[in-house]
């Protein structure tokens, strides 16, 4: 982002930045306020990029259309027919505006938040809209955390934005690097020490994924008595309550649950196949088991594993796929 936004602008560019995760109940204002800001900036636009991802709860909208002028402040969350045509228009409005001024680059973090609920697929449908009229002079990236549910959005035949981008590809993973130098920030910080090599082994436990990892090094910070260990175990367990891990795994069946166990230490599983089949039969034990009914506790996991582009099982949740190799017991 920090060598793509300022290459952008040096080539001609109106830069837009949205981060859905800031309003995931409304991603589509995140969208109106990011256009409205990159039509009549306040202050550095790069300054968006780095501010903390505290909620926001409230914004004001508005935009011109045939000379009839939309304007209002929106709590987050309302919804309704009438709400999203109002948000549609704007996001149309606001990028036709920007567009006949220069090229516009719109980048789009956290994009999977879109395939969300239906609301947000509304959301979606108004970008695809926007994308066709203007495709001369606007070029969109969409980011985000989650690559199958960003697969959702692009690779789903019946998502509103199906086809509209290339193909998705990964950023490489933060490495050893990244820990070695929150580790020296750290101590920066707070003249303590922070272990290199635990510390990796926490990260990886978080599929390198920063968020969590830096929530508990924030933790640590704040209270000197907590460590790693404890810091690391409290971001886990709050996933987990936040995920409500204990009330999906007790929703499933018998046979859903064992085919979670065989999916979460073999993506590439074949459940149809002869050999899962007889695996799956001995743990649900029962004396006979069909293709069938595999194939209907499949269609009841659907929200919480899919197949994804690479022909391989993932998980909605990797903090769920965790839980469930370590904690759950039944």
């Amino acid at each position: 982002m920090k060598d793509l936004w300022p290459a952008a602008e040096k080539a001609g560019y109106t830069v837009a930045y949205a981060d859905l995760w800031q309003t995931r109940l409304s991603p589509g204002l995140a969208i109106v306020r990011a256009l409205e800001q990159a039509l009549e900036p306040k202050g550095p636009l790069r300054g968006l990029v780095a501010k903390a991802r505290a909620p926001v709860r409230k914004i004001k909208g508005k935009a011109e259309l045939a000379g009839a002028k939309l304007e209002g402040e929106v709590e987050l969350g309302e919804g309704g027919p009438k709400a999203q045509a109002e948000t549609a228009l704007q996001i149309d409005v606001l990028i036709e505006s920007l567009c006949r001024k220069a090229p516009l680059l719109l980048l789009i973090d956290e994009a999977q938040e879109l395939a969300r609920t239906r609301e947000h697929e509304a959301v979606a449908t108004a970008l695809r809209t926007a994308i066709t009229k203007n495709q001369k002079r606007l070029r969109v990236l969409f980011t985000g955390s989650s690559r199958t549910k960003l697969a959702h959005v692009f690779s789903n035949a019946s998502a509103p934005l199906y086809s509209t981008g290339a193909a998705i590809a990964d950023f490489p993973q933060l490495g050893r690097d990244f820990v070695e130098y929150v580790a020296q920030r750290f101590e920066d910080s707070t003249r303590r020490a922070l272990p290199v090599a635990p510390a990796w082994t926490a990260f990886v436990a978080f599929h390198q994924q920063p968020e969590p990892f830096l929530v508990g090094v924030v933790q640590m910070v704040l209270n000197p008595r907590l460590t790693l260990d404890q810091a690391m175990t409290a971001v886990a367990d709050n996933l987990a309550r936040t995920e409500n891990h204990e009330g999906v795994w007790g929703g499933f069946d018998a046979l859903q649950k064992a085919l979670v166990r065989l999916l979460v230490d073999d993506p590439m599983l074949k459940p149809f196949s002869k050999p899962v089949l007889l695996k799956l039969r001995d743990a649900v034990g029962v004396e006979s088991l069909a293709a069938t009914h595999v194939q209907r506790a499949m269609q009841k996991l659907s929200g919480v594993v899919v197949k994804s582009p690479r022909d391989t099982y993932e998980f909605e949740s990797e903090a769920f796929a965790e839980w469930v190799r370590t904690l759950a017991d039944g």
